[in-house]
């Protein structure tokens, strides 16, 4: 076995809340980083027309992220929870 396969490797994901200009009322957004490097922007989704309001988007995704699939978020701790996931090195 090798020695790497022992050592986890850390991911610090961390949220800053920022305003999206979105073209539309959906405007409440956050900035995720990993270790550092922004890896997403999600946006809450408020326009009336959306089934799930107060729900979460990822509106973009850069690097691993870029041209991911996701799902629409309950909440901010689903979406971390699936970013950490997709970041995670296997």
């Amino acid at each position: 076995m090798s020695e790497r396969s022992n050592v986890a490797t850390l991911l610090v994901l961390q949220l800053q809340p920022i305003a999206v200009d979105t073209g539309s009322p959906d405007r409440d957004g956050m900035l995720v980083t990993a270790n550092g490097l922004l890896v997403a922007v999600l946006v809450r989704l408020a326009e009336p027309e959306h089934d799930n309001v107060g729900s979460w988007f990822l509106e973009a995704g850069f690097g691993r992220l870029q041209g991911q699939r996701a799902p629409t978020f309950l909440n901010v701790e689903d979406a971390t929870r699936w970013l950490r996931r997709r970041l995670t090195p296997t």
